[in-house]
């Protein structure tokens, strides 16, 4: 398997939690649609026509926390629509209405991707290696600007290994097994969607654990991918 390793980084990052249409909180990390999202708008798809690309049948992601998860609270401006709908349709002031969000800060990830079509993948990678997009890149919002990079050659040859005790470094499945906890290290459990239609319907969850200051995780037995220096689970 071959793997295209690039990190993503920024000053802030906002992946709203979708219990809502007007939900505050931010997941820890991309989710893995929100991952095929920013790699779609780097390659120029329009939306919602990349959804089959990203299948579990034909594409692998890994992800690791580099920056320590740290969250801050930012107010976003909203229509107020107690009484209109439409901004347009209210009259006066009181248009808008403040609501406090959670941010993300200083973030930075490490993303692995294999599909299975060659094609994007060297298209991916060209365009990685010139450092350029169709669309700006962001984390979450149009107002959380990413920079990325590839990381080292960018392509890395892979194949999947069988190991005990494994300090794993990116985000871990949860059924990928289980977990010995360590002190001064903090886990967190979170579910996330998965894989989505063209119609942006969810069709799975995906439950992971994380490590919020950035350490490995340790596992009791898993099947893992060595990549570079890292241990990665693939999803």
């Amino acid at each position: 398997m071959n793997l295209i390793v690039f990190d993503v980084w920024g000053d802030y990052a906002y992946f709203r939690r979708g219990y809502t249409t007007t939900s505050t909180l931010t997941y820890p990390f991309p989710s893995r649609t929100t991952i095929a999202g920013f790699i779609a708008g780097i390659l120029g798809y329009p939306r919602n026509s990349y959804y089959d690309l990203f299948q579990k049948e034909n594409s692998k992601i890994g992800l690791k926390i580099i920056n320590p998860i740290k969250k801050t609270r930012i107010n976003l401006n909203y229509i107020n629509t107690k009484n209109k709908m439409l901004l347009s349709e209210i009259k006066g002031n009181g248009k808008r209405t403040q609501v406090p969000a959670e941010f993300l800060k200083n973030v930075k990830y490490r993303i692995y991707l294999s599909l299975d079509d060659e094609e994007i993948m060297n298209k991916l990678y060209n365009t990685l290696k010139e450092h350029k997009s169709v669309y700006t890149p962001y984390l979450g919002i149009t107002e959380c600007l990413a920079n990325f990079s590839l990381v080292g050659k960018g392509i890395y040859s892979t194949e999947s290994i069988e190991g005990n005790n494994v300090d794993i470094n990116s985000v871990v499945l949860k059924e990928s097994g289980n977990i010995k906890i360590e002190p001064k290290k903090r886990y967190g459990v979170i579910k996330s969607p998965g894989f989505m239609e063209d119609d942006r319907s969810v069709t799975s969850f995906l439950e992971y654990y994380y490590e919020s200051m950035g350490n490995t995780i340790k596992l009791e037995s898993c099947e893992y991918y060595k990549v570079g220096e890292d241990n990665v689970i693939l999803y």
